[in-house]
């Protein structure tokens, strides 16, 4: 390691002699010099342009209709598999809001990545939508949607802390459960081949790993993130208590972001730690689960009864 250091250090050295003597008596570059000048040129040019250039550059470019129905919503998600209508709790929950406003959406059959290159998103009015939860603020106020009429201020609040401790912390607990510590469930929920698995699936496990490092929960022990997964579960359990809903008698727009996650670990984690806290533990969550099924997915054995095993 100590020769590649100073390896790495004389070639810094060389660089800046050289931008030196660009600086100073530029005939004497040769075109190695003038090569090497010009690559790093561009490699600074692309970072800065990347650091400074804000949402417009970082954004991915993405193909949307010509022909698109003025107010209608074109959804773009993972597609049903076996289990679940959707492997991805932000892609349900977007769903389940959608059904629980009464916005009519029709569902892509191609999984392509939106213009933040994630899913899910949707296309409205010719112009492609990222991110599930600045969608749903956007269709509340373009659809005069607000599931949430019936709340006070620190009602709203308590519901937006729920929704951010699932969504930004229990949700890697899940990841890492469904994606990583059972991948093998997951080739069999997709019903894919192994040659699939391997170059569209494996690299996502590879990405949630580098992500979950960087966000720092990753760097727990197993045992820590488990407990760590375990307390907000029953956080959630206990503040749900007996009412049937999560701030109350009727759904709110948090219920649709909580369906979407207790809905993966009913369906697609059975066996797991996850699956143990939910269905005996906290019993109180599961019958939550199935009552927003009942509710809003009557159409749920249909779509996941479509698979090509059925077929």
């Amino acid at each position: 390691m100590s020769g590649f250091v100073q390896s790495l250090w004389e070639a810094v050295g060389t660089l800046f002699q050289t931008f030196e003597q660009l600086l100073t008596d530029p005939a004497q570059l040769s075109c190695d010099d003038l090569v090497v000048l010009g690559a790093c040129s561009v490699c600074v040019t692309v970072a800065v342009l990347w650091a400074c250039s804000g949402e417009e550059l970082r954004t991915q470019k993405v193909k949307v209709r010509a022909d698109f129905t003025p107010g209608k919503v074109h959804y773009h998600g993972i597609p049903p598999v076996r289990a679940i209508p959707c492997l991805s709790p932000f892609g349900l929950k977007l769903e389940t809001y959608l059904r629980m406003a009464d916005i009519p959406y029709e569902p892509s059959t191609e999984m392509a990545m939106g213009p933040k290159g994630k899913l899910p998103w949707i296309e409205y009015n010719g112009q492609a939508m990222g991110d599930s939860n600045l969608i749903i603020e956007f269709l509340n106020k373009e659809k005069g949607v607000d599931l949430n009429r019936s709340l006070h201020d620190a009602d709203r609040a308590v519901s937006r802390a729920f929704v951010k401790m699932l969504e930004e912390n229990t949700y890697w607990g899940g990841a890492k459960c469904k994606m990583i510590d059972n991948q093998d469930k997951i080739q069999e929920l997709w019903e894919v081949s192994w040659f699939i698995f391997f170059f569209y699936l494996k690299p996502a496990i590879k990405t949630i790993k580098k992500n979950m490092w960087a966000h720092g929960i990753g760097r727990h022990s197993d045992a820590e993130l488990e407990a760590i997964v375990e307390k907000d579960v029953r956080a959630l359990s206990d503040f749900l208590g007996s009412k049937l809903y999560l701030m109350g008698d009727e759904p709110t727009e948090a219920d649709a972001a909580v369906f979407g996650f207790l809905a993966q670990i009913l369906w697609t984690m059975p066996g797991t730690y996850m699956y143990r806290i939910v269905t005996e533990d906290c019993p109180n969550l599961q019958a939550y689960t199935i009552r927003m099924k009942e509710r809003y997915w009557l159409d749920w054995d249909q779509l996941t009864g479509n698979t090509k095993k059925d077929q």
